[in-house]
């Protein structure tokens, strides 16, 4: 099957008619073009080339009562008002309320972090320090949302859907590796210390999960899930959606097939175990994913689907009330001008999660259930324990996870790693009891 330009909806051939009385399941594939201008703020550093297109790519499913949007987008971090405007668009250009568009980031850090709300607070200082293009999010936000307008318009038949998973090798590792004192050593994305990088794989989901749509034989899209994080060299102003876009970009280079890839709950995973930096890691463990994505399609069962049904819960997450979280303190740091521009721009951030949850406290998460399927969605940086409770609970099910959705909450932890410190509480804007009330609300959604 050919595939269309970014921007525009993929149309996705025909299907002999359904039986009688059973309900009409329609899919369409959307992408949009998201890739940042040159100059503009990246997680670290400025966009100085594009090395490979940023998109956000995505299916609408349809069964003539229920119409639901599910998108993954190449960018760090989109949080609060920003993931907000995107969501409001999308929902307004397909006829839905927002709680049945679910998008997440693939978390590149080649990419953006977005807050439109902190651009707003550092705009408003004395020195003002730009976070986020506010006209090109616009434009992005309306493109997205022209790209599902014309997909809705596009809707066709699929059948079935099908379910696979397979290992990946040599790419997931802990980044919370416990140190002779007892203490949380950090094993980052990129992992100088031979040392940290001997240690072992430690506590990771090593399955990537496929997931493919169907009309009779004739394979419509596949999504891949897998934990952890994406990157392995950034902040050097090169601009690329990193091993899940190039994996993509490899299979659909050979099937002709839409792939779409959703990190999964990877907030204490990344590769660091297995990179170094060297610039040939990123194609080593590009081909890793590649060979996951492989295997797994090769492990593939099909099952014929009739409905499909999308329920969400919300979920209140307990601000941190810490001192680094002090709002005097914060606000003190955000109007310094001699201040480091990071720590401003981490100041803004929190400031406006803050303003976020005094004006709507709770964050919805959302279930697809389909055949022996479910995908969980859910928001913030999920420690890779939410992932492996949530598919406890169905044993019976295949259960895929999507993580990095609305990421305001930041880093979201276990209880107990706030006692054991290491990088991700300092980062994590919600604290206990949140490992409880956010596996209450899984639980609720695999009931």
């Amino acid at each position: 099957m050919a595939k269309a330009s970014l921007g525009l909806v993929l149309l996705l051939g025909c299907a002999a008619p359904a039986p009688a009385g059973a309900p009409d399941l329609r899919l369409a594939l959307f992408a949009s073009d998201v890739t940042p201008p040159l100059g503009h703020p990246l997680i670290k550093g400025t966009a100085e080339e594009i090395v490979q297109p940023m998109v956000l790519k995505g299916i609408v499913l349809d069964d003539g009562r229920t119409r639901l949007v599910l998108g993954a987008m190449d960018w760090c971090v989109l949080r609060g008002a920003a993931y907000d405007l995107f969501r409001r668009k999308i929902a307004a250009a397909a006829g839905v309320p927002v709680t049945q568009v679910s998008l997440h980031m693939t978390h590149t850090h080649s990419a953006p972090l977005v807050d439109a709300r902190a651009e707003e607070l550092l705009s408003a200082t004395s020195k003002p320090l730009k976070h986020l293009d506010l006209d090109w999010m616009a434009r992005m936000t309306t493109d997205a949302a022209h790209a599902v307008e014309t997909a809705v318009h596009h809707l066709e038949p699929f059948t079935h859907i099908g379910v696979g998973q397979a290992k990946v090798e040599r790419f997931a590792s802990t980044r919370r590796v416990v140190g002779p004192d007892g203490k949380i050593q950090v094993r980052y994305a990129l992992t100088k210390s031979e040392a940290l990088r001997a240690q072992p794989e430690g506590r990771i989901d090593p399955w990537l999960k496929t997931v493919t749509f169907y009309d009779g034989e004739i394979a419509l899209v596949r999504m891949h899930y897998y934990a952890s994080h994406p990157q392995c060299i950034y902040g050097d102003g090169k601009v690329q959606p990193d091993t899940p876009g190039l994996a993509r970009s490899y299979l659909e280079g050979e099937e002709g097939v839409a792939q779409i890839y959703f990190t999964g709950c990877a907030g204490d995973v990344t590769a660091g175990k297995y990179n170094d930096g060297a610039p040939e890691r990123r194609q080593e463990l590009s081909k890793q994913l590649y060979s996951g994505m492989i295997r797994s399609i090769a492990a593939t069962t099909k099952e014929r689907v009739r409905s499909f049904s999308w329920k969400t819960v919300d979920v209140r997450l307990p601000p941190k009330t810490d001192e680094a979280n002090s709002p005097e303190r914060l606000r003190r740091t955000l109007e310094d001008p001699a201040a480091p521009p990071d720590q401003r721009q981490a100041a803004a951030i929190r400031l406006a999660w803050a303003d976020r949850v005094r004006a709507r406290p709770a964050v919805d998460i959302g279930r697809l259930r389909i055949g022996s399927l479910d995908i969980l969605h859910l928001p913030g940086e999920p420690f890779v324990e939410f992932q492996l409770f949530a598919q406890s609970l169905r044993p019976d099910r295949f259960v895929a996870v999507a993580g990095y959705g609305e990421g305001g909450p930041g880093y979201i932890c276990t209880d107990a790693a706030h006692a054991e410190g290491g990088y991700e509480p300092t980062w994590s804007l919600v604290g206990p009891p949140t490992e409880v009330l956010l596996k209450g609300a899984i639980a609720d959604l695999l009931r």
